[in-house]
């Protein structure tokens, strides 16, 4: 495994009390990963340079170590959050393998992780190893964004057959989709909405056309979206949908 953002440096500290036993090797960083589940599902590594990425993120932390047989071993995460030149502690873990959820982003964020590890030898007390990692790692997630579109074409010929509502870095979305007589035919949320990625972008697919299971006509409807972004951003967003088929009432033409 990489081990990017932890750069090692092993110090051994030697308190001679008395006579102690020494031991034969000390332990060593076998691996390390910080990993997230990305918007297809699939599991990704936070690069070595850090990155940016999309908000909410939720990474997982892990670290494995090597000849740890006789040592008692603590680890020591530190998650930072450096907003504006400032920088404030998240949480401290003291785990080998752990979980934080990052929700704050925009160009003023950025996030330091740092692990420190400590190794005791248990025959002897008075001989302790330490594993201090000085340089952490530094990533940002991007600020939010809100696109409505204003059409689409649900006839099924695979080409613009939902309505798709374009978004980056949000920590909630709704919306409900009304026709020209207030009447509510669509509605959902981040939890309930379906969703698609590309290009770094999340689309909310919002709706398929049909209302009761029945295609609507072509006309105009409208539709209201409420967010909150990343970087504290509320957003309440109005706009029309132009619904085209080709698909009308009965003695229209």
């Amino acid at each position: 495994m990489k081990r990017y953002f932890l750069s090692i440096l092993c110090s051994l500290l030697m308190v001679l009390v008395g006579k102690a036993q020494v031991p034969d090797a000390y332990p060593s960083i076998a691996g390390f990963s910080a990993t997230f589940v990305n918007g297809q599902g699939e599991e990704e590594e936070i690069g070595e340079e850090g990155g940016v990425y999309d908000a909410p993120l939720t990474v997982t932390f892990d670290v494995s170590l090597s000849d740890t047989t006789g040592f008692d071993v603590l680890y020591t995460w530190s998650i930072k959050q450096i907003k504006e030149g400032r920088e404030v502690e998240l949480a401290k873990r003291n785990e080998a393998t752990t979980t934080f959820t990052f929700k704050e982003g925009g160009n003023d964020v950025s996030y330091s992780v740092a692990l420190e590890i400590t190794c005791r030898y248990r025959a002897n007390e008075i001989y302790t190893s330490e594993l201090l990692g000085e340089y952490p790692f530094t990533f940002s997630l991007r600020g939010s964004s809100v696109q409505l579109f204003n059409a689409f074409s649900p006839n099924g010929d695979g080409t613009n057959d939902v309505y798709r509502v374009k978004t980056q870095s949000l920590l909630s979305f709704r919306m409900k989709i009304f026709n020209r007589w207030g009447q509510e035919v669509a509605s959902g949320d981040h939890n309930s909405l379906p969703t698609e990625h590309e290009n770094d972008f999340t689309y909310y697919v919002c709706w398929d056309g049909t209302y009761h299971g029945s295609r609507v006509e072509d006309g105009v409807y409208f539709i209201l979206v409420e967010a909150e972004g990343s970087d504290g951003i509320q957003y309440v967003r109005r706009g029309d949908i132009n619904v085209l088929t080709g698909l009308r009432k009965e003695g229209q033409r």
